[in-house]
């Protein structure tokens, strides 16, 4: 796990070298974040419309309703307006930068701007669905940070063989040795491929807790269904942040 922050820190250090980027940089993780919260928001105010309607008066139900749609379509247009401005972004920052990038290899600086820009994103926004659970239940909050903590270890591992793999690569491809297609790809793809298998299984874990905590009545039905689409979010979070971690890898040996 500490690989996966010494190389991110690293990364961020080296594409963007001015102290307006990184703030610029933080912003854009920021936002991600704020579009996480706006998500379970609309997933909460579903779920009280659901279940209040009946008792609810018309003039409520109408101001949710209303403000449902206003969150979804905040939180679509939040997504659009991150991911077109971070080309002009990463434009502007390569530019103001001094340092002198081949042209052979300015591609990968850009693959490795978007995979680090879209892991920390990710990350801020596991960071928000953690925060929330502890809001709607810190028995569950608890567990759910042993999970995260454990999958982690495990992408760290995943990251770091990926890390010595790609740099094999590029070192046979400069001895001219043949690598197939089959095995770079390859390797890559499994490598991402076991760390979602590895969310799922603990997703799976999870759920059965939930559903746990439910028999007891630990936690309220509402806040139950929030949670599940809290759990099928933090599950693509995972799935997204394992496959982004291989082609990190990939860009980061190949822009050395």
């Amino acid at each position: 796990m500490l690989i996966v922050a010494k190389e991110l820190i690293y990364a961020v250090k080296a594409l963007f070298t001015t102290t307006r980027y990184r703030l610029i940089l933080l912003g854009i993780v920021l936002i991600a974040a704020m579009i996480s919260v706006s998500e379970l928001a609309v997933a909460k105010l579903f779920t009280h419309i659901i279940h209040f309607q009946k008792s609810t008066d018309n003039t409520k139900l109408i101001i949710f309703i209303v403000g449902f749609f206003l969150f979804f379509g905040i939180t679509k247009a939040g997504h659009f307006l991150q991911r077109v401005y971070k080309v002009r972004f990463f434009d502007n920052a390569f530019k103001a930068s001094n340092a002198e990038v081949p042209t052979v290899k300015e591609n990968w600086r850009w693959s490795l701007a978007f995979e680090l820009t879209n892991i920390l994103s990710t990350c801020t926004q596991l960071g928000v669905i953690i925060l929330f659970f502890a809001y709607l239940s810190w028995k569950f909050a608890v567990i759910n940070i042993l999970v995260v903590l454990a999958i982690f270890q495990v992408y760290g591992k995943l990251f770091s063989n990926q890390l010595d793999a790609q740099r094999g690569f590029v070192i046979a491809r400069k001895n001219k040795e043949h690598v197939t297609n089959a095995v770079r790809i390859g390797t890559r793809i499994k490598s991402g491929e076991i760390g979602i298998l590895i969310s799922g299984i603990a997703m799976l874990v999870l759920l059965g807790v939930l559903i746990y905590l439910s028999y007891i009545g630990g936690i309220n039905t509402s806040n139950i269904i929030v949670l599940f689409f809290g759990l099928k979010m933090q599950n693509s979070y995972f799935s997204n942040i394992s496959t982004a971690l291989m082609r990190f890898a990939r860009a980061r040996t190949n822009s050395e």
